[in-house]
């Protein structure tokens, strides 16, 4: 343990002094000659993964293959300057593509001259938001997202994903917008099932699955997509019904964007903040993930205006929205990466190898599905939904509700639905608090519930603590569970309320509050509040209602019990 914790802390001090770095020394910093080979394998490593899960995502986004490369160059560039993250990955991702596809293609055929410069304005518009949230500090808007939510949710991406590539994966043609529509039309060409399609696919995903149990380092996509191609191509397999990617063209930046009419905007924007709330869920998961690993501090506002000004360079190029990937990143990561350079000799690599981009024309898309197919598995993850079972059926109920959803509503009518359900179900919890009798501990100062053992009540005293703030939802609550408690105890001569876990008090609180003192007090009961915050202290003392003007605070239970009975 003590040498874990010692090696984290030589890896903090190099990121004290990267902030105070800039250009070539800034990209380099944290790099040694003992560290150099192993940052060297982690940059080769990335783009030897990143090459075909981009050729695949390419075919999610509807785009020209190479257009997720000039993505992955562009955006690497600007993370690798701008971001906190030293070796989180940013490119076009798997999770985010099917959203702005699904969208924009209601309004261009995907490919088509229209939707690039649609996929290319959705990019510089999400970027501009990211870019906002991550200068202003918002980063805390992401912990909106709850963890079953994000589960629900990417579940439900990669049911789409999956569906989505099945015709790919069969060698059959489907169309249809929805994924029941999807499913219905490619169930009218299962006769023409390819069935060295679906080996091949098949093939891919088991590649991939034997390559992370036994080795994740290892680039196995590209050896499953490469022994495919070479399959494909000894045996001419494009007659028997598997069909290739097609030309592609290591092209050069283009400035795809144009004004768009009311209606497009309208489009954009709505599909750039669906975009942006993914974007930021996933950036923070990653950043926090991989910042814990290499033991160095995360600065999400930061990697968000990264990951945001890489998004505006990628729609300025032509290219399409991007995000943070936690695959190739925890590749990277277990590659032995630790500094920027990783970016750099995948950047300078991609380069390099762009003129080979011509042979990617023989890649059976089948292929390309198996890869999409067991990044789609990634993100359905049944255990996560089986600890949230057994955790909490409330929130089991609301990340099953995401995931049906997405797939059945589509994506921005399937988050704005969960994240609806998800306020309403904590603000029903919230409204419907549990209120403690507490007794004194035999023998002690110390107050506890009375179910705890050998706590015993005191004579004409009752105290209680409400596990909640106080506000407009559950004030009524208060009091009816507290006028249920005094008329259980009519004894009862003292009112003491513990406030520890009352963090707020708001108006309606403070009103309901002022009622039930005043009418404690008309009925000779003393009110002392405990373990008051500063912050509820100052409210219920600002308060001009005569009913708190004397209400006594004390700093434990058992002082204002004591004063209450006149110990």
């Amino acid at each position: 343990m003590g040498h874990h914790s010692s090696s984290k802390q030589r890896a903090r001090t190099p990121i004290g002094k990267r902030a105070s770095t800039h250009g070539v020394a800034h990209l380099l910093e944290g790099l040694t000659r003992e560290n150099l080979p192993a940052e060297l394998i982690a940059g080769v490593t990335l783009l030897a993964i990143a090459i075909p899960e981009q050729l695949a995502t390419s075919q999610l986004a509807g785009v020209p293959a190479f257009t997720a490369m000039i993505a992955f160059i562009s955006a690497t560039v600007v993370f690798t300057v701008l971001g906190s993250n030293p070796i989180m990955s940013i490119g076009a991702d798997s999770t985010i593509a099917p959203l702005f596809a699904v969208a924009l293609t209601q309004l261009a055929a995907s490919s088509s001259p229209a939707y690039l410069s649609l996929v290319a304005t959705t990019a510089v518009v999400t970027g501009v938001i990211l870019s906002v949230i991550g200068l202003l500090r918002l980063g805390w808007l992401a912990d909106f997202l709850s963890m079953p939510i994000v589960t629900g949710f990417l579940s439900g991406i990669g049911v789409i994903i999956i569906v989505h590539q099945l015709p790919r994966a069969l060698g059959v043609n489907a169309t249809g917008a929805s994924i029941i529509s999807r499913l219905e039309s490619m169930s009218h060409h299962l006769g023409h099932v390819s069935y060295w399609s679906l080996t091949i696919s098949l093939a891919t995903v088991a590649i991939m699955v034997l390559g992370e149990h036994f080795n994740p380092r290892l680039p196995m996509a590209l050896v499953a997509v490469l022994g495919a191609t070479a399959l494909s191509s000894a045996f001419s397999l494009e007659h028997h019904g598997v069909e290739a990617l097609g030309s592609v063209i290591a092209g050069a930046p283009t400035w795809r964007l144009h004004w768009l009419g009311l209606h497009q905007w309208g489009v954009v924007v709505t599909t750039a903040l669906t975009l942006v709330v993914v974007i930021m869920s996933q950036t923070a998961a990653t950043g926090r993930v991989s910042a814990d690993e290499l033991g160095v501090a995360d600065d999400m506002s930061r990697d968000y205006v990264g990951v945001g000004v890489g998004n505006i360079v990628a729609g300025l190029v032509g290219a399409f929205p991007v995000d943070a990937s936690p695959a190739r990143t925890t590749v990277v990561g277990l590659a032995g990466g630790r500094t920027r350079l990783v970016g750099v000799v995948a950047v300078v690599l991609a380069l390099a190898l762009s003129p080979l981009a011509a042979y990617a024309h023989a890649i059976p898309l089948c292929a390309l599905a198996g890869v999409l197919f067991f990044i789609a598995g990634r993100l359905i993850k049944v255990e996560e939904f089986v600890r949230i079972a057994r955790t909490n059926r409330v929130e089991f109920a609301v990340a099953l509700f995401a995931l049906l959803a997405v797939v059945v509503l589509g994506v921005e009518l399937g988050l704005a639905f969960a994240v609806g359900l998800a306020i309403l179900a904590r603000t029903w919890r919230s409204s419907r608090p549990q209120m403690y009798e507490l007794g004194r501990a035999r023998g002690s100062t110390s107050w506890e519930p009375l179910e705890a053992h050998a706590v015993e009540p005191v004579d004409h005293l009752l105290a209680i603590l409400f596990a909640e703030a106080l506000y407009f939802a559950n004030a009524g609550v208060f009091r009816h569970q507290l006028h249920a408690l005094m008329a259980k105890y009519p004894a009862t001569r003292h009112l003491v309320i513990d406030a520890v876990a009352m963090g707020d008090v708001d108006y309606t609180g403070l009103v309901t509050l002022a009622r039930i003192v005043a009418d404690l007090r008309h009925d000779h009961v003393s009110v002392g509040v405990a373990r008051a915050s500063d912050a509820v202290r100052a409210r219920l003392s600002a308060s001009d209602a005569p009913a708190l003007a004397d209400v006594k605070f004390f700093d434990s239970v058992d002082a204002a019990a004591r004063d209450a009975l006149g110990d």
